[in-house]
């Protein structure tokens, strides 16, 4: 494995999730944060019109970042630059029902008209980009109200010890998650900032893998009888997926996860040691 695939698994793991959705409880915790900032959103600007783009980033099923939008009967495009993946990624939505729109372009483009959607958002992926500068330009001709962008915190602890281990990442931009570096490309010409946070602080680590693996790899496995007990689908993982909340499955998955943010509302330096994530939310004047 490459050191940039060791930083970031996902870039080889990605087809896995697609067989088995069991993303493990990390993935699934990101996922429950996400969808209460988007309610923030939502209450706030009255949002009908959704872009994620780049779509590919998360760790767990790529794809499905915006299902919230969808079960709230938005109207979502969705861009990836892998065609393989991306027809994954139409299986799922029809399985659950949920209609988007495909579109299968490179990702430092964003192909729409101008002022299309209500909200353009994404979710740890600008390190996938060529030029921030040019993609943000786009995203604002594009989008009408809100973008919304989310980050791996750079200052966090398991991201910086991630950093270290690896000795070649120049297939990313690392430096596309400074909070600085971030406000630079998207405020200005309009656009102001309405809010900024960091957000995903669970009791565990930021390592990109299974938390289930993770105890393993540390020789605490026995903490997994803690955590809710698997079922014949997960491989013996435990069986969180946000599938099962947006299928009904499990309807009350949000609230059985949200147990875990005990320390989600840390003060800000121990928030920005251990969290793993940021977001800047920007608005255009006058929406």
């Amino acid at each position: 494995m490459s050191d940039v695939n060791g930083f970031l698994p996902i870039i080889d793991t990605w087809p896995e999730y697609f067989e088995n959705p069991y993303e493990g409880l990390g993935t699934t915790y990101e996922r429950v944060l996400l969808h209460a900032i988007f309610e923030k959103i939502d209450r706030a600007y009255n949002i009908q019109s959704v872009l994620e783009t780049p779509s590919f980033g998360m760790t767990g099923i790529s794809g499905i970042n915006s299902l919230w939008w969808g079960k709230h009967q938005k109207e979502i495009y969705l861009v990836d630059d892998n065609e393989a993946r991306l027809d994954k990624i139409k299986k799922v939505w029809a399985s659950l029902g949920f209609p988007f729109i495909p579109v299968l372009n490179n990702i430092n483009q964003v192909p729409l008209e101008d002022d299309s959607v209500d909200l353009t958002w994404n979710f740890a992926s600008l390190w996938f980009l060529q030029d921030l500068d040019y993609f943000a330009e786009q995203v604002k001709r594009v989008t009408r109200k809100v973008i919304l962008i989310s980050v791996p915190n750079h200052l966090g602890m398991g991201f910086l010890i991630r950093r270290g281990a690896a000795r070649q990442l120049s297939q990313l931009n690392l430096q596309y998650c400074k909070p600085r570096v971030v406000r630079k490309a998207f405020e200005g010409q309009g656009w102001v900032l309405w809010d900024k946070g960091i957000f995903d602080v669970p009791p565990w680590p930021d390592i990109p893998m299974k938390k289930e693996d993770l105890f393993k790899r540390l020789g605490i496995e026995f903490l997994l009888k803690y955590l809710p007990q698997a079922d014949d689908n997960s491989n013996g993982e435990t069986p969180e997926s946000i599938l099962d909340y947006f299928s009904g499955k499990n309807p009350n998955l949000d609230k059985e996860i949200l147990k875990y943010g005990i320390i989600e509302k840390a003060p800000r330096p121990f928030s920005t040691f251990w969290g793993h994530h940021r977001y800047f939310i920007f608005v255009k004047e006058g929406a």
